[in-house]
């Protein structure tokens, strides 16, 4: 089996925003880096408490809620399921499914170092392929 880690195949760049910012801030967010989540973090301890996806900001939306006034903190998902950037994928992709998460912030040492998407899982399956294609082409008699 061929193991590639976390670090391989995440995005290492994550925004984040406080409990106070309000789903109109995140949706800006959200469209202004082409991103689908933001983790959540403590304004004082820069610890993470939560994670807003589209889907929780869509949900606000057609709930007619006011999303210039609604703060994420109301509606985010906690606690957040983690990985470190040293786990193999497998290990990540087995731990989304569990938890029937598609984002799965990655932290070392108590620091955010990315995010683990299915998008990076979809995009790292046809690298996988050529891998495996490789190593049986070099072992094959």
């Amino acid at each position: 089996m061929i193991s590639q880690s976390v670090a391989d195949v995440m995005t290492p760049t994550v925004r984040t925003v406080t409990p106070e910012a309000t789903a109109g801030d995140v949706a800006r967010v959200f469209a202004a880096n082409d991103i689908g989540s933001v983790v959540v973090v403590a304004p004082e301890t820069d610890c993470m408490v939560g994670i807003v996806t589209q889907l929780d900001v869509m949900r606000q939306v057609a709930g007619d809620a006011d999303v210039t006034a609604v703060p994420v903190g109301s509606f985010m998902s906690a606690p957040v399921h983690t990985v470190s950037s040293a786990a193999c994928i497998h290990a990540a992709a087995t731990r989304m499914k569990e938890h029937s998460v598609q984002r799965l912030p990655v932290v070392d040492d108590g620091e955010l170092v990315g995010i683990l998407t299915t998008t990076n899982l979809a995009h790292y399956v046809p690298r996988l392929r050529r891998e495996i294609r490789r190593r049986r082409t070099a072992t094959a008699p």
